[in-house]
C-alpha cells in the first residue's frame, strides 16, 4: 500500500525534450555528396541567362573540376577557361558547398575593392539567399552579412578580399581560398610580395585540409594563371568530346575549325557558316552536334599522375553552348588585320596566353620599305592624312602619314620644327600633292604629345602650354595626348581635365585628351611592318627617308623583365620619330571616333552623289573635281 508520504517521494516522469527544426539539420549524419551533386540538388541560380535549379547537363565540363576539389590528396585546383563559360560558377558552387557540408575560415579575393563589392552584392549575396539550403544557415542578425564578410550561424566563417590590399591578404589564417580571374591582379602588393603568394600563406595553418582554387582568363604571357598551370600543377587536362557518329574521343583544336571560303566575319557568324570536323571520321559538326559531343566528353590529362596535389584545368571557348563556334571564327578573322583583336582571340577565345613578339631588326631592315614616290606626294589611294608632334623643350619633331582605306600607310614627311606659328602652319595650311593629280591634300587630324618639362620662360610648365595652345586652335583638327601610365584594354581612351598640372588654375569649359597605350602602338608598328604582299595595313617609307628615321623608329626594343613581363625598353636617347608615329597612327585608329574608315565611306559616298550629278549635267557644264578630305 502506498502512502501518501511514499508518493511524495516518487520522481515526477521526465519532461519530453524536443529539439528544434534547425538542431535537428544540423546534429543530423550527413549525405556524403560530391560538389557537383550538391549543385544539382540545392543550388538556385539568381541571375544569368539560365535562371533556377542547377543543371550539370548544361555545362557537362564544370562536373570533374568541381568533384576533384573533393579528392583528398588534392589542395590547389586551377581553371584557365575562356570568359563566360562557367568557370565562375564553379568557384559559387564550392563556395556554397563548403558553408553546408565542410564549414571552415573562408576567403574569395577578386581583383580591387570595387570588383569585390559588386560581385559580393549583386551575385554571392544573393546566390545565398535564392538558395534555401543556404538561406537557412544565414544569420538573423544584420551585422552578420555585410558586403565583405559572412558569418553563418554554422561557424561558416566568408570573408572577401581583394588583391590590391596588403591588409587584407596577410592577417588571418584560412582554410579555403578561392581566387577570381587572378590574371588582373597587380604584380604587386606594396612592398610586399605578390598577392597570390600573401593569400596562400593564409593557408599554411591547415596543411593537410586547405583548398586552394584558382580561376582566371589569361592575358600576357608570364603572368598568374599560366604560370601556375605550368610550374605548380603535376598534371593538366583537357576535355575530349565524343563525337556523336564514330564515338572517338578528341581534343578540340581550333585548326579542326573550317568556315568556308568567306572571310567577312560578319557573313560567317550571320550564316553560321563554322563547321568542326571530327579527326576520325570526318564529321561535321554544327553548333548543336557540338554540344552532343561535349554532353558526352570527358577530361583527360596527356600525362596523368596518380593521387595530384595541383590540378589544372584548361578550356577554350568553343566548348561552351552559349558561344557558336561562328562567333569564335569571326573573332578569329577580326584579329587577321588588327594585333589587339588578335589577343582577343587568343586569350578570350583559345583562352592561352599572349605571347608578345617583335622580329629583330636592323635599319637597313626598315629602309627596305621605302617606295620610289618622294617626299611630300601622296600616293592615289590615301584618303586623308595625319600627324604626330612630339614636342621638346626648344624644338617640335614631326610626322605626316597618309592612310589608304584598309589602313595601309605612307610616310610622306618628317622632321623637326622651332615655333608655334611653324605648327600651325603644317596642321591648318600645308597642303600635299597626289601623285599623278592635280589634287592637293591636308592634314585632316593631328596629335600632340603634351608632356614635358620646364619652358624657357618658367612661367608655364611646357605641359601647360600645350593645353592652352590647343584650347586656342579650331575645333575637331589637333589633338592633345598623353601616354598612358598603365596599360589599358583599349589603345585609346578620352579624358577630361578640368585644371592646369603645376599652377592648379581652372580651365574654362576643360580640356579633352587622349590617354594612348603606347605599347600597344609601338607593337602595331613592328607589326605593320611585317605585313606582306596583298594584306592590309601595310607600312610604306617615302623614296627620300633617311638612316636617321630608321635609327628613331628603332630606338626602343621589346624586352622581358625577371618576372617574365614584356616592355619597351629604350636602346638610343632619341625616339621622337617613333611617338610622332604613334601618333599619327591614333588619328587613323578605329577607336578614335570618327575613324578613319567612317571617313572613307562618307567620302566614297561624296564621290558617288558627285558622279551621278556629273552624269546628269549639260555638256557645256564644268565638271566639279573630286574631293578628298
Amino acid at each position: 500500500m502506498i502512502t501518501t508520504a511514499t508518493a511524495r517521494n516518487i520522481a515526477p516522469p521526465p519532461e519530453t525534450f524536443v529539439f528544434t527544426p534547425g538542431e535537428r539539420r544540423i546534429f543530423k549524419r550527413k549525405e556524403k555528396l560530391t560538389v557537383s551533386q550538391w549543385a544539382e540538388r540545392h543550388r538556385i541560380i539568381t541571375n544569368g541567362p539560365i535562371t533556377g535549379p542547377w543543371r550539370n547537363e548544361i555545362t557537362p565540363y564544370c562536373v570533374e573540376p568541381m568533384d576533384t576539389l573533393n579528392a583528398p590528396w588534392v589542395r590547389k585546383v586551377f581553371l584557365q577557361w575562356a570568359p563566360q563559360i562557367g568557370k565562375t560558377q564553379v568557384a559559387f558552387n564550392f563556395m556554397c558547398y563548403l558553408i553546408d557540408q565542410a564549414p571552415g575560415p573562408s576567403m574569395y579575393v577578386m581583383p580591387d575593392e570595387k570588383v569585390a563589392k559588386r560581385i559580393s552584392r549583386r551575385r554571392i549575396i544573393p546566390m545565398f539567399r535564392g538558395s534555401p539550403r543556404i538561406r537557412d544557415l544565414m544569420s538573423p542578425r544584420a551585422d552578420d552579412t555585410t558586403a565583405f564578410h559572412v558569418q553563418f550561424v554554422n561557424g561558416m566563417d566568408l570573408m572577401m578580399a581583394w588583391a590590391t590590399s596588403a591588409a587584407e591578404l596577410a592577417s588571418e589564417s584560412v582554410q579555403y581560398l578561392l581566387m577570381d580571374e587572378v590574371d588582373k591582379f597587380p604584380e604587386f602588393t606594396g612592398k610586399e610580395a605578390d598577392p597570390l603568394s600573401l593569400a596562400e600563406i593564409r593557408t599554411n595553418a591547415y596543411p593537410f585540409t586547405k583548398k586552394i582554387l584558382l580561376l582566371s582568363t589569361p592575358t600576357v604571357e608570364g603572368n598568374y594563371i599560366t604560370k601556375a598551370m605550368e610550374e605548380d600543377a603535376d598534371e593538366v587536362r583537357h576535355y575530349h568530346a565524343r563525337c556523336p557518329v564514330c564515338a572517338e574521343y578528341q581534343i578540340m583544336v581550333f585548326d579542326s575549325i573550317s568556315w568556308g571560303k568567306s572571310r567577312d566575319p560578319r557573313e560567317v557568324f550571320r550564316s553560321k557558316l563554322a563547321r568542326y570536323y571530327c579527326i576520325k571520321c570526318g564529321m561535321a559538326w554544327d553548333d548543336y552536334m557540338r554540344d552532343i559531343a561535349v554532353k558526352a566528353g570527358k577530361w583527360a590529362a596527356r600525362v596523368p599522375v596518380e593521387r595530384p596535389s595541383a590540378v589544372g584545368f584548361h578550356l577554350p571557348s568553343w566548348y561552351s553552348p552559349f558561344i557558336s563556334m561562328s562567333a569564335v571564327v569571326a573573332a578569329f578573322l577580326r584579329g587577321q588585320d588588327d594585333p589587339t583583336k588578335l589577343m582577343v582571340f587568343v586569350t578570350q577565345h583559345k583562352a592561352e596566353a599572349w605571347k608578345e613578339t617583335v622580329i629583330p631588326k636592323k635599319e637597313s631592315t626598315v629602309l627596305e620599305h621605302k617606295t620610289d614616290i618622294p617626299a611630300g606626294i601622296v600616293p592615289a589611294e590615301a584618303v586623308a592624312l595625319t600627324a604626330g608632334i612630339d614636342v621638346q623643350k626648344s624644338s617640335f619633331w614631326f610626322v605626316v602619314r597618309a592612310w589608304a582605306e584598309d589602313l595601309t600607310s605612307w610616310l610622306i614627311q618628317y622632321g623637326t620644327l622651332y615655333s608655334w606659328a611653324d605648327i600651325e602652319a603644317l596642321i591648318f595650311n600645308t597642303r600635299y600633292q597626289v601623285k599623278d593629280s592635280n589634287e592637293m591634300m591636308g592634314i585632316w587630324r593631328a596629335a600632340i604629345d603634351t608632356g614635358g618639362g620646364a619652358t624657357d620662360t618658367g612661367e608655364w610648365t611646357r605641359t601647360e602650354e600645350i593645353y592652352q595652345w590647343v584650347r586656342a586652335q579650331p575645333p575637331n583638327r589637333v589633338y592633345g595626348t598623353k601616354g598612358a601610365t598603365h596599360p589599358q584594354l583599349k589603345r585609346i581612351k578620352v579624358s577630361r581635365i578640368d585644371i592646369l598640372p603645376r599652377s592648379a588654375k581652372p580651365i574654362p569649359g576643360g580640356l579633352e585628351l587622349r590617354l594612348l597605350d603606347t605599347s600597344q602602338f609601338k607593337g602595331l608598328l613592328h607589326w605593320r611592318m611585317e605585313r606582306k604582299e596583298g594584306e592590309s595595313q601595310r607600312f610604306f617609307l617615302h623614296a627620300d627617308t633617311g638612316m636617321d628615321y630608321a635609327h628613331q623608329i628603332l630606338a626602343e626594343e621589346l624586352a622581358r623583365d625577371r618576372r617574365g613581363k614584356t616592355y619597351w625598353k629604350q636602346k638610343h636617347r632619341n625616339n621622337h620619330l617613333l611617338d610622332c608615329e604613334c601618333l599619327a597612327a591614333s588619328c587613323a585608329d578605329s577607336e578614335w571616333l570618327p575613324s578613319l574608315k567612317m571617313i572613307a565611306a562618307y567620302l566614297k559616298n561624296t564621290r558617288k552623289e558627285q558622279e551621278q550629278k556629273t552624269a546628269t549635267v549639260q555638256p557645256t557644264e564644268k565638271k566639279s573635281e573630286k574631293k578628298r578630305w
